[in-house]
């Protein structure tokens, strides 16, 4: 009987990992959102860190391309999910958090631009001219739509 209670929290560990790994039903979904965040927050630390026009418009190219990446990933999980558009007013219980962090991320992101440093780095035309293409790919690039 001793030898059952030794083994058996061994054998709930690897049925718990081999069964219960998936995350939940929306761990794809979570896995997306979190590499969306990853990549604004991953932007936000380059432009703040940047030290020339050149740094800011290496971040900004950067996140335009991880942008379009992630769009892609979207599209499969609206076939899988097709009501997820309807998620930002009601997402489901298991990804409330999930949406709290893309809100903060959000504000964040927006609140970028009011930094002094930046907004020097705004003047130069080589900025300028990567806002104007990362604004291109966004509008050709829509989350969810194919």
């Amino acid at each position: 009987m001793r030898k059952l209670f030794a083994v058996f929290p061994i054998v709930m560990v690897m049925f718990m990992t081999s069964c219960g790994s998936s995350g939940g039903k929306y761990s794809d979904v979570k896995k997306f959102i979190d590499n969306m965040l990853s990549a604004q927050e991953e932007y936000i630390a380059s432009v703040q860190k940047a030290g020339s026009a050149d740094d800011v418009v290496k971040a900004v190219e950067v996140f335009g391309d991880r942008f379009q990446n992630i769009a892609k990933e979207s599209i499969v999980l609206k076939e899988k999910y097709p009501d997820i558009a309807k998620w930002d007013k009601e997402p489901p219980a298991e990804l409330k958090e999930s949406f709290k962090k893309i809100e903060e991320s959000n504000k964040k992101f927006q609140s970028i631009f009011m930094n002094e440093k930046i907004r020097k780095f705004m003047m130069d035309k080589k900025v300028q001219m990567a806002f104007i293409n990362l604004s291109k790919k966004l509008q050709n690039t829509k989350l969810f739509e194919k």
